[in-house]
């Protein structure tokens, strides 16, 4: 929990302070934009939620984007290319058996990945229906509404050529942060960002969050870890050891302290982790989810003093 920033280190206001946050754990879950933007206020004393999308949107230290396990995630713009250099080559593969369903031939993907990128870059933000027009008048796709415009955007993106803009739009990347993305990344380092933020973990942990194969990640994870525990009878590693937090914490849904790793199910209520791909939002008490709560009506139900928290949010939302 404290190798997780929620014993809340970071206590820069503004932009700066969500790219610190972002920069220590590695990248934000950012499915639910809500989700991202309580992560960040979870591990920080003074950001508010406007400046999360200040951050995105206005201070660009931040991009939200197809990164870890190809899930839209919120990064430090200095990590985006060096992870879709690592990652981006693979989500692709992984994907092929949908785009082959979705009927978008290697070469369909080619020139929607150019298209798009040539609107943006000329037309700017850009929402979903217009480049599905594009899309259609180009005769890359038959109809507006189908699955084919999002897996063509985010292949896009995976290429490292789009990115969301502000609001639920996308913009051109070469255009919205002044320069390309170099697609150039180290394994080890990410390795040991890895470790630092989620240890102790284990190689299939780190290959699980990320998306790497089991054996690079094993390779990488070797190379970096100083430290070794066991646990129930499983190695965990880490890149250090720090004393731990025992305090109460109220994340938001998909929260990053809870998809870290490959099999930490066992030890979340139903009612936080429910199946069919949610994750509800949690009170975590010294490591451990103990409980829910409700973004509509701030209840809560955990056997936790919860008031601090609540008064935080508070301030956070303005």
């Amino acid at each position: 929990m404290q190798a997780n920033c929620l014993a809340r280190p970071v206590d820069e206001a503004g932009p700066g302070g969500v790219a610190d946050v972002v920069r220590r754990t590695g990248g934000l879950q950012a499915q639910s934009w809500r989700g991202a933007a309580y992560a960040v206020r979870a591990r920080s004393t003074a950001t508010t939620l406007a400046d999360v999308s200040r951050a995105q949107e206005d201070d660009r230290s931040a991009v939200r984007g197809w990164f870890m396990r190809g899930t839209l995630q919120l990064v430090a713009v200095e990590d985006a290319g060096p992870l879709l250099g690592l990652l981006g080559a693979k989500l692709i593969k992984d994907t092929s058996r949908r785009f082959g369903e979705l009927g978008l031939t290697p070469s369909i993907r080619a020139e929607a990945a150019d298209r798009l990128e040539e609107h943006l870059l000329a037309h700017g933000p850009s929402t979903r229906a217009e480049l599905a027009d594009l899309l259609v008048k180009a005769g890359l796709i038959s109809e507006p509404k189908g699955q084919a415009v999002y897996a063509l955007i985010r292949y896009t993106g995976l290429l490292g050529r789009l990115c969301y803009g502000p609001g639920e739009t996308w913009v051109a990347v070469q255009a919205w942060l002044g320069r390309p993305l170099v697609l150039e990344g180290d394994p080890e380092a990410l390795a040991r960002r890895y470790l630092t933020a989620y240890g102790p973990a284990t190689a299939r942990d780190f290959a699980t969050w990320s998306g790497l194969p089991v054996p690079a990640a094993r390779r990488a994870v070797d190379a970096v870890a100083t430290t070794t525990f066991e646990v129930e009878g499983t190695e965990l590693v880490a890149v250090g050891d720090v004393p731990g937090c025992q305090e109460v914490r109220m994340l938001g849904e998909f929260d990053a302290y809870l998809l870290g790793y490959q099999d930490r199910w066992q030890e979340l209520p139903r009612s936080i982790f429910p199946g069919g791909g949610m994750l509800r939002p949690a009170v975590v008490e010294a490591g451990r989810a103990i409980g829910t709560w409700r973004h509509a009506d701030l209840s809560v139900d955990a056997p936790a003093d919860v008031s601090a928290e609540l008064k935080d949010l508070a301030r956070f939302a303005g």
